[in-house]
């Protein structure tokens, strides 16, 4: 089964092109959306550098988070 995705098409001059025409789709996308992107990015830069993706894994050296005081 093949996922349908959606594009945008725009024509015209490059000066002319909006700014950032991506924003509003990311807004819309639920947060797991938004990080699978991000990690398949990072799967991608390590595969160009010849990294495999079975040596790839998320930091978890973050020992705990507190509320900043100000």
């Amino acid at each position: 089964m093949t996922k349908k995705r959606e594009m945008t098409v725009w024509y015209g001059k490059i000066e002319d092109a909006p700014k950032y025409p991506d924003v509003p789709y990311w807004q819309n996308q639920p947060d797991e959306v938004k990080f699978a992107a991000a990690w398949e990015m990072v799967v991608d830069a390590y595969a160009m550098k010849g990294v495999e993706e079975s040596e790839l894994s998320f930091q978890r050296s973050v020992g705990g988070l507190q509320k900043r005081r100000r």
